[in-house]
C-alpha cells in the first residue's frame, strides 16, 4: 500500500554496512566506525600476544611493561567508545583479551579484604584446635584400651 504522501527512504542514512551497522548513521560513518572497530581488534590483539610474551618471560603481574600496553589499548577503547557511542562495557565484553590484560595490568591484592573476620577464625582455630586434638588423642587410648581387653 503505497501512499503517494509516504516518505522514500533514498538517502544514505538508512543503509548498513555488512557485518556491522550503526542505526541512523550514514554510510560514511558507518564504514568508518568500522575499520576503526577493526583497527582497535588489532591493537587488542597485538597488546595482548605482547603481554603472553613478557607473561613468558616471567615478568610478573602487575609490572610497569604490562600498565603501558593497558594503558594504550585503553585510552583507544575509550576514544572508540566516545565515537560511536557505545558503553565501555560493552566493548570490554567484545573485547575478552582487554579483560586478560586489565588483570595483569592490575593484579587482584592478595591480601584477604576483611582482616577482622581473618583474626576472629584464627583465635577460634587456635582455642578449638588443643581441645580437638585432645578428644581424638583420648578417643585413641580409649580404643587401644579396648582393643587390648578384646584380644588380650
Amino acid at each position: 500500500m503505497d501512499e503517494p504522501n509516504a516518505e522514500k527512504h533514498t538517502s544514505l542514512e538508512g543503509t548498513s554496512t555488512p557485518g556491522r551497522s550503526w542505526p541512523g548513521v550514514s554510510l560514511y560513518k558507518s564504514l568508518k566506525l568500522g575499520w576503526h572497530w577493526r583497527r582497535l581488534r588489532w591493537a587488542v590483539v597485538a597488546a595482548s600476544e605482547a603481554a603472553q610474551g613478557h607473561e613468558a618471560n616471567g615478568l610478573s603481574p602487575g609490572s610497569r611493561e604490562f600498565k603501558t600496553l593497558f594503558n594504550e589499548v585503553a585510552s583507544k577503547v575509550q576514544e572508540y567508545s566516545t565515537e560511536s557511542g557505545d558503553p565501555l562495557e560493552t566493548l570490554m565484553a567484545r573485547l575478552p583479551a582487554l579483560c586478560a590484560l586489565e588483570r595483569l595490568a592490575n593484579p587482584a591484592s592478595s591480601m584477604p579484604q576483611n582482616k577482622a573476620g581473618l583474626t576472629l577464625g584464627i583465635l577460634i582455630a587456635a582455642f578449638l584446635g588443643p581441645i580437638g586434638i585432645g578428644a581424638l588423642i583420648g578417643l585413641g587410648v580409649g580404643m587401644a584400651h579396648w582393643i587390648s581387653h578384646l584380644f588380650g
